[in-house]
């Protein structure tokens, strides 16, 4: 295990459109993450970070060097010192590389959703709007019900009361829903966008979009989103606001078991 103090040692290296989550974890969320890092000859070679907080064990895994990793030696580790049970079903997001590395020691649990990490590029696509108001903190508990019921897995209430939201009503109720997973000169990436399964079409996630991201470069010239590759209609509404896709990555959900990894070495 490092610290911290110690693993921000790699962040110059990082490039945050092919690393966006392990960038979170070293920026975002530096007070909530352990790393576990293994070193060959004395010298790092792959990192295998957990975060605590949220709905589920959340892992980002990066690898530090193209040479051999020894695999069951990391995952035995990392799960024995999180104390983490060996059937708990984890979620991270991986490369194509990372994910058959994974797939080799049969740690996948279900189909690997296929994921784009977008940057937006061209500001003159962004719409004009003003039908979005700020959401208020009296408003909170009616945008996380609304964010739950959209089963918007990846979204913590902290996101609500530290970043700005900002949501469309008709009459008292929410119809559309957007804010920020990270939203400060580190890290800028849009999250939490949903619009009411009765009043999509309309382009209201258009409008979130534009506003969001308008304000996203107020405090940083990059600004990052993710969208499930197969969620056409969002794709192509991102597409069509300046956004394009920097890295093509997968969503898996996995186990850090001791029972399929005891003979195999990568």
């Amino acid at each position: 295990m490092l610290t911290h103090d110690t693993i921000i040692e790699l962040l110059p290296d990082i490039n945050p459109e092919q690393n966006l989550l392990f960038y979170s974890y070293l920026t975002q969320h530096k007070e909530k993450a352990q790393y576990s890092c293994q070193f060959i000859n004395s010298k790092l070679t792959a990192v295998l970070a957990y975060l605590s907080g949220l709905s589920f064990p959340a892992f980002s895994f990066f690898r530090v060097e193209e040479q051999d990793i020894f695999f069951p030696e990391l995952i035995a580790f990392t799960r024995e010192t999180i104390k983490l049970d060996e059937s708990a079903v984890c979620g991270t997001i991986l490369c194509q590389r990372d994910l058959k590395l994974f797939q080799s020691f049969d740690l996948i649990k279900g189909i690997p959703q296929r994921f784009l990490t977008m940057k937006h590029q061209n500001d003159s696509k962004l719409l004009e709007s003003n039908i979005a108001k700020k959401i208020s903190e009296n408003e909170y508990a009616k945008v996380i019900d609304f964010l739950h019921s959209s089963e918007m897995r990846f979204f913590t209430r902290s996101e609500l009361e530290y970043y700005p939201f900002i949501g469309i009503k008709e009459g008292e109720d929410f119809i559309a829903v957007g804010g920020f997973h990270f939203y400060d000169s580190q890290l800028v990436e849009l999250g939490n966008i949903v619009t009411r399964l009765d009043y999509r079409g309309r382009g209201l996630a258009k409008r979130l979009t534009s506003e969001l991201t308008r304000l996203g470069k107020k405090r940083s010239p990059d600004v990052y989103l993710g969208v499930l590759a197969n969620n056409l209609p969002a794709v192509c509404v991102y597409e069509g606001l300046g956004y394009q896709t920097t890295m093509e990555l997968s969503i898996v959900n996995f186990t850090l078991s001791k029972t399929q990894i005891i003979c195999h070495y990568y």
